[in-house]
């Protein structure tokens, strides 16, 4: 070893410990925000359970095929109804997703332009001021291939990275 390598050694070898300790650091940090702020840990509900999540019991989920007036001849409407029992403070939710468990994985948005009449005791959504039991009821149009089994996912930014996927199996 020179003269400038042993003099610098301590200095050096310093540099080869904190350089990858602060990129692992600032990595964990940006991955641990990422992870805080988006639905990454699914609590699964089998057909027929509850289970509690954001202070609220949500469950049993059920479905069905179903037919409504304005759906196109090639694909069909499953009619999903997620049970709320709210807690305190009630639940707000993000919005329902329903996802294929099997086969190309796909997913759909619910749908409210299928013909169903209108009825104002229908929820559709996570009522965050309900203090009462009630029942989300969604329409999904899925193509005549999609049998199931689906999942109906959704989360609450409280209870995040966790998330609600209840199976369903029409």
């Amino acid at each position: 070893m020179t003269g400038w390598w042993r003099s610098n050694a301590i200095a050096l070898g310093a540099l080869a410990v904190l350089i990858p300790a602060a990129a692992l650091t600032m990595s964990w940090n940006e991955w641990a925000g990422i992870r805080q702020g988006s639905a990454t840990e699914p609590i699964s509900v089998a057909p027929g359970e509850s289970v509690r999540y954001a202070d609220a019991h949500v469950g049993p989920v059920s479905a069905e095929f179903t037919e409504l007036p304005l759906a196109p001849q090639d694909a069909r409407v499953l009619a999903v109804t997620v049970q709320i029992d709210p807690g305190d403070p009630p639940i707000a939710c993000s919005a329902f997703v329903l996802r294929e468990v099997d086969g190309a994985m796909r997913e759909w948005t619910p749908r409210d332009d299928l013909g169903r009449e209108w009825d104002s005791d229908r929820w559709t959504f996570c009522d965050d001021e309900a203090t009462a039991p009630y029942e989300v009821e969604l329409d999904y149009l899925v193509p005549e291939d999609a049998s199931g089994p689906f999942t109906v996912e959704f989360g609450s930014a409280g209870s995040y990275p966790e998330f609600v996927s209840a199976v369903v199996a029409p």
